[in-house]
């Protein structure tokens, strides 16, 4: 596949994806910055270019694109549309686990590209990476559109990002920003 010249920060950041504040991100840690990547994906013309940069990561075919959470199906959906695959989205259970619903499968066998928006600690991807292969499907890769994780991603396929942004996260109970009594900042 082609490669793309997709200037992804600069998308992103055109589009406001940056927020600047105290926030408690879905691990748990806080942080200052928040990224939010998949705002992005409101805009149809801007999607079809990250999702053809996102596809372009992988040569190797994929029957199925698996998005980790309904929030970025959109993304799925049009990563599948340029690789001619069938798009679906995992689910959290009422214990918290994720599962496929709305009659979503994946056969035995079939190829699977798991596609996100921003990479953080990796228990969505691990959780996502659990779900395909409980059903026997085979990982291509992960391509996600903002890898924060500063390489520690501790994953054992392939996970590409269109753009590396490590931020500085901290435990919540050693955040800086909660000792100089920063509030956290409701986001979206």
């Amino acid at each position: 596949m082609r490669q793309n010249n997709l200037n992804i920060l600069s998308i992103l950041e055109e589009h406001g994806a940056f927020l600047d504040g105290h926030f408690c991100l879905p691990s748990g840690q806080h942080s200052q910055l928040y990224i939010y990547a998949r705002g992005i994906m409101t805009h149809p013309h801007i999607a079809q270019k990250v999702a053809r940069a996102m596809s372009s990561k992988f040569s190797k075919s994929a029957d199925i694109i698996l998005a980790p959470a309904p929030e970025t199906s959109v993304i799925a959906q049009e990563v599948a549309r340029v690789r001619g695959a069938r798009a679906v989205f995992a689910e959290q259970n009422d214990k918290d686990v994720m599962v496929l619903k709305r009659n979503f499968i994946i056969k035995s066998g079939e190829s699977v590209l798991i596609v996100d928006d921003v990479a953080v600690t990796g228990k969505k991807i691990e959780s996502a990476i659990s779900l395909v292969k409980k059903y026997g499907g085979r990982i291509v890769g992960v391509s996600v559109i903002v890898d924060r994780s500063s390489g520690y991603l501790d994953i054992t396929v392939p996970l590409r990002a269109l753009v590396s942004f490590p931020l500085k996260c901290y435990p919540s109970d050693n955040c800086p920003l909660c000792k100089s009594k920063i509030p956290l900042t409701e986001h979206v």
